[in-house]
């Protein structure tokens, strides 16, 4: 079942529709994204993207710097708008609650999942949405971990990890319980009165990565969130997102330019290249019939 699906994404950045269209010209007659910036002037940030993310999966998207990959993860959430295609959602996907969600930790009953029948009337095109219905769905959807933590320095660690509660307007009390309850699964239930200036690297992105949870939306979008970090704690952190992803479940999008991180935490691995989706596969696929000269490098480089 699919969770998001990418269709025929094309990004043109500093461009009117019209001048994009010259460039996309250029790129369907096969010519790179440098040879198109000379050109034409426009910068390629993607180019006739499809891709699709399956419910649930811990998805990575792989590439050298200016590939692409933080542009894609960005339509996801609609930071970034597309030049032309679409962005399919399925929000009506249900999760596990079990180990999240407050109330079913207190009941402690045996209904632990829910299987959700597919229906393809539930997804939504994102690129539709109007102001009010985008900031519902971010704040209902999906989430996002930053590479450089994105901690509000004034607020407390309490706070920041609150701070999606505290939009959708839940109780301080409500709130701040679920903002210990994640704190508590990232190790830092003793830090919730610090502030992230008091933290280290590695505390700071545990602090992001349990906001992040906090608000359960289904889909989590991570940016090249460990990459600022040292190894050992770039290690502990992927064996912990490891770790709660086989409780969770989510959909996770996970950007890295590093082929040992993806084909440590990947199910699928999608390789970016000047734009371009090059290939998607499991680290097995990749490494075993890779497409190109691009991937069989990248494949080769893994440690």
């Amino acid at each position: 079942m699919n969770h998001i699906q990418l269709k025929n994404i094309s990004k043109i950045y500093n461009a009117s529709s019209t001048q994009a269209q010259s460039a996309l010209a250029l790129l369907a007659e096969g010519m790179d994204s440098i040879k198109v910036k000379e050109q034409t002037g426009y910068s390629v940030g993607l180019y006739d993207i499809n891709l699709d993310i399956k419910a649930g999966e811990l998805h990575c998207i792989m590439g050298l710097s200016g590939s692409g990959k933080s542009t894609l993860i960005r339509h996801i959430n609609r930071l970034i708008d597309p030049t032309s295609g679409e962005i399919w959602v399925d929000t009506a996907l249900n999760r596990d609650h079990a180990t999240h969600k407050m109330a079913d930790r207190q009941s402690a009953t045996d209904n632990t999942s829910t299987v959700v029948e597919e229906r393809s009337a539930t997804a939504i095109n994102i690129l539709a949405l109007n102001d009010k219905q985008l900031q519902h769905y971010r704040q209902q959807t999906v989430s996002m971990v930053f590479q450089h933590f994105g901690l509000v320095p004034h607020m407390t660690v309490m706070q920041n990890v609150a701070y999606g509660l505290r939009v959708r307007k839940m109780s301080t009390k409500d709130r701040h319980e679920i903002a210990r309850y994640w704190l508590n699964e990232v190790g830092l239930s003793n830090l919730e009165n610090s502030y992230p200036d008091e933290l280290s690297g590695g505390m700071q992105q545990r602090v992001g990565l349990a906001r992040a949870l906090a608000t359960d939306n289904p889909i989590l979008l991570m940016d090249e969130a460990f990459s600022a970090l040292d190894p050992l704690i770039r290690a502990q952190l992927q064996d912990q997102l490891l770790e709660l992803q086989d409780r969770l479940n989510k959909t996770i999008v996970f950007i890295t330019h590093d082929i040992d991180e993806a084909v440590k935490v990947g199910q699928r691995i999608s390789m970016l290249n000047g734009g371009r989706l090059i290939q998607t596969g499991t680290p097995s696929e990749l490494r075993h019939n890779p497409a190109d000269d691009y991937v069989e490098q990248f494949m080769s480089a893994k440690s």
